[in-house]
């Protein structure tokens, strides 16, 4: 069967080589899948492989044509990667570039990522502090709860309205929707400014725990349902607390790259070679700059 030669292909091109150093560090009671040339391609090694594939593919490679399939993909990705080594294709200077920024990309990614996982995480009363000094920064306007179904033939959205207003459960009709050719999200809680005026405006005016439409957009017509409606002013502190221990994690991690970056050029002998234009800052060169050349 030939389905999934596409997932052949993205393992082939996409999934990093693993294979060309053999099995070597994998455990002892790994299950063996296969044997190309000498080297093994065991369970560990094909399920760490799959974890590299989309989202939408991995479901595939469970089922038993699908995971014969990508074993075979590991295969022939194996013995292609031979064939490069035999012919030096790593030796070419273009190919050596390549490598050498894949490298670069790869080692400073796990630095941040290091650097970022090691930044401070913040407790419960500094997030409870930062809330009560910055009550007027966290104000919200209207808010609503929303979900909807879009169509873009009139009839179906006029159909499923109605079927809405008869008191058919909204999750029945985004399924029936999604066979029918339509679309469907769960916008979540949203203020105005973010989606259409005819959409806003018609979501906004409507009451809570009600269906309104269908509303006609550019992107067709939407059957709208209103769960609830907030007014403007200051959210909860528990509603709130995600939001602000992401913000205060991400400027926890940038004073962390900050850090490391400024010690780093402190240390560093640091020498511009070239001017920078009138009016352009020149790079910072840190606290111990080269006087003489290389």
């Amino acid at each position: 069967m030939r389905k999934l030669t596409w997932v052949r292909v993205l393992a082939v091109v996409m999934v990093p080589a693993l294979f060309a150093c053999g099995g070597a560090g994998k455990k002892d009671q790994d299950v063996v899948l296969a044997v190309v040339n000498g080297d093994r391609i065991t369970e560990s090694m094909f399920r760490k492989e799959a974890e590299g594939l989309p989202p939408y593919i991995r479901p595939i490679v469970d089922t038993p044509a699908g995971r014969m399939q990508f074993l075979d993909s590991l295969i022939a990705r194996d013995l292609l990667m031979r064939e490069a080594l035999r012919r030096g294709v790593e030796r070419r200077a273009e190919v050596r570039d390549r490598l050498e920024q894949a490298r670069r990309s790869i080692l400073l990614e796990a630095l941040f990522r290091e650097v970022a996982e090691n930044a401070r995480v913040q407790s419960d009363e500094v997030l409870r502090r930062y809330y009560e000094e910055n009550k007027a920064n966290l104000e919200t306007g209207e808010r609503i709860r929303v979900r909807h179904i879009l169509f873009k033939e009139e009839g179906k959205a006029e159909e499923t309205a109605r079927r809405a207003r008869k008191g058919e459960p909204f999750d029945q009709l985004m399924k029936d929707a999604e066979v029918a050719g339509g679309t469907m999200a769960d916008l979540g809680m949203i203020e105005r400014g973010a989606y259409d005026k005819e959409f806003e405006d018609a979501a906004f005016a409507a009451p809570e725990n009600s269906i309104t439409g269908p509303v006609k957009t550019l992107y067709g017509y939407h059957v709208i349902q209103v769960l609830e409606k907030r007014p403007a002013g200051l959210p909860p502190f528990e509603e709130v607390k995600g939001k602000i221990a992401v913000e205060l994690r991400e400027g926890a991690q940038r004073e962390a790259f900050d850090n490391l970056l400024n010690g780093l050029k402190k240390q560093a002998k640091i020498r511009l070679a070239v001017s920078p234009p009138a009016g352009v800052e020149a790079p910072s060169v840190g606290a111990n700059p080269s006087q003489g050349g290389r």
